[in-house]
């Protein structure tokens, strides 16, 4: 640690998100943990209403839920977070009525795609352009995932972005990913696809043109159309809970992640990883520094069904090698480079010396 910076120099930081449900909660847990470690004071704020609320507990006693939609909660939290820092995990209506007014630093943390090219609803897309505006401009500092979406947010709005990598899930407090719930499947080895299925730009549609009429075992999972494409494609059309993803994602051979945006980072992956297990994904800025082929996953050319197809043949034909030593390197090197950039940006608001953290 630096000797300009001492942990009574830094004024709390509140990770806020607003979510019922989602996988931006272990993004803020994680992100939350990494602040921790550098010597902020730290503090969770999540919605009431969020489907996890006994396991964070059970976890993350100190953490509190509020009503973001309640002017009581919202005139508790302004009073609560005072002089510190808000930082808001996601996009969301939820967290309007507190960005707006909260006087205090905020920062923003946009890791969704900011590239409307690919969406098929002209009526959401103004509704969610209207709010991405109104949480961009009020917020102090705006971070995206990758460098990519931080011009978008610049083209589209005229306003800087910083760049604040995607954390691993390593870092969240151990036992937290531990339930297992078995998911009856009709085969034993798979590639597996999941999140949020019908979001055009996560390219779910590429991989089941790729599996058609082959013998290559797929579950798809998360709630959206329903996806139909033979016998070995198994489309799993609900929302999972914990245990039944991790089951998923523990039992598979390779999580696949055909992404038809190189704008923003994958929790898929940082989940992947946290298992450790293989990605088979484009070569994108997405996905190129965690990516060793044939140790940390694979590559295929983006949007490419039958380029798909081909390399996930020949990944099952060599019996889906990898090295789980190799993921959790990267792991590390994703969680150094989260924590320098986090700390910087924390620092830069509070008026200190960033912390020195070590190699």
């Amino acid at each position: 640690m630096s000797a300009h910076f001492k942990k009574s120099d830094a004024m709390g930081v509140f990770f806020i998100y607003a979510g019922r449900q989602g996988s931006n909660l272990e993004c803020a847990l994680a992100l939350h943990e990494l602040a921790r470690q550098s010597g902020f004071k730290s503090s969770l704020i999540l919605s009431k209403d969020n489907s996890r609320a006994d396991k964070i507990r059970k976890f993350y006693p100190d953490a509190e839920f509020f009503n973001f939609f309640s002017p009581n909660d919202i005139a508790k939290l302004r009073s609560l977070i005072g002089t510190g820092t808000a930082f808001f995990t996601m996009i969301s209506p939820k967290i309007v009525p507190l960005i707006l007014s909260l006087k205090s630093g905020k920062i923003l943390y946009f890791h969704a795609t900011y590239d409307l090219s690919l969406s098929q609803s002209a009526l959401r897309d103004l509704y969610f352009d209207f709010l991405h505006r109104v949480a961009i401009f009020n917020s102090t500092i705006t971070l995206a995932t990758q460098h990519p979406l931080a011009w978008q947010i610049k083209a589209r709005l005229g306003k800087e972005a910083g760049v604040l990598p995607h954390p691993p899930y390593s870092p969240i407090a151990k036992g937290f990913f531990g339930e297992e719930a078995k998911v009856p499947l009709p085969f034993r080895d798979y590639f597996l696809n999941f999140g949020g299925i019908d979001r055009i730009s996560k390219g779910t549609q590429v991989l089941v043109r790729a599996v058609e009429g082959t013998n290559l075992d797929t579950v798809v999972a998360g709630k959206g159309s329903q996806i139909h494409g033979g016998k070995n494609l198994l489309h799993i059309n609900r929302w999972l809970s914990d245990g039944e993803l991790h089951f998923l994602i523990k039992h598979s051979k390779c999580v696949v992640l055909p992404y038809l945006t190189s704008s923003q980072f994958s929790g898929c992956l940082a989940l992947a990883f946290h298992f450790k297990k293989p990605v088979l994904a484009p070569l994108s800025p997405t996905f190129e520094d965690w990516i060793v082929e044939g140790k940390t996953g694979w590559f295929f050319p983006q949007g490419d069904w039958a380029g798909l197809r081909d390399k996930m043949r020949r990944i099952a034909a060599d019996g889906f090698p990898h090295s789980k030593p190799a993921i959790a390197r990267l792991e590390r090197q994703m969680a150094h480079r989260t924590k320098v950039r986090l700390a910087q940006a924390l620092a830069s608001l509070q008026h200190i010396h960033p912390p020195v953290i070590k190699q």
